[in-house]
C-alpha cells in the first residue's frame, strides 16, 4: 500500500514538473506580431474568419500565427456553416491591408447580415481597426477549387 502511494506521488510530481517546465506564450515576442483567427462555433451555425494563405499556399484554420512587423496584405477566408440543416457552407474571400506593429496581437472581426459579410482586422487590446473594412458576398463554394486557383488567390498575400 505504501509503495503504491509512493509510486503515485513520484509519477504525479514528475508530470507536474514536466508541465511547469514548458513556457506558456500568451503574446508575441517584441520582434513579431500575432494574428488570431476568428471562430464562433455556435449551436445554429459555425463562422470562421482566418488567414487563408501562409507562405504562398492555402492554409488550414489555426488559432494564431506570428509574423514580421510592417505593412502586409492578408488574404482572408470567411466560412459560414449552418449546423442544424442539411446545407452546403457559404464562403467568401477578401484581401485586407494593414500596418502591423511588433509586440501586438490582432484578430479578425466580422459583421454578417444575410449573405453579406464585412471583414476587418483589429487590435485585440484597443479594438481599433488596423485594416480597411471589406464587404464580400457569401456564396456556396466553387465546385472546382484546385491548386492553381488557390495559388492565384494567394499571390496577393505577404504573409
Amino acid at each position: 500500500m505504501t509503495r503504491s502511494m509512493l509510486i503515485t506521488a513520484v509519477i504525479g510530481a514528475s508530470m507536474l514538473s514536466a508541465c511547469t517546465s514548458v513556457p506558456v506564450t500568451t503574446s508575441p515576442d517584441d520582434s513579431q506580431w500575432r494574428l488570431r483567427n476568428f471562430l464562433d462555433n455556435g449551436l445554429a451555425q459555425t463562422v470562421r474568419v482566418y488567414n487563408f494563405c501562409y507562405n504562398g499556399k492555402e492554409s488550414d484554420f489555426v488559432a494564431a500565427r506570428d509574423f514580421a512587423p510592417g505593412e502586409h496584405t492578408v488574404v482572408t477566408k470567411v466560412t459560414q456553416t449552418f449546423n442544424n440543416i442539411d446545407s452546403k457552407p457559404k464562403e467568401a474571400y477578401a484581401t485586407l491591408k494593414g500596418d502591423f506593429e511588433a509586440g501586438n496581437t490582432y484578430v479578425f472581426q466580422k459583421d454578417i447580415e444575410k449573405n453579406q459579410a464585412t471583414l476587418w482586422i483589429a487590435d485585440v487590446e484597443t479594438g481599433k481597426a488596423v485594416s480597411e473594412q471589406v464587404e464580400v458576398t457569401l456564396t456556396i463554394g466553387e465546385v472546382v477549387d484546385n491548386e492553381q486557383r488557390q495559388r492565384r488567390r494567394c499571390m496577393a498575400s505577404t504573409l
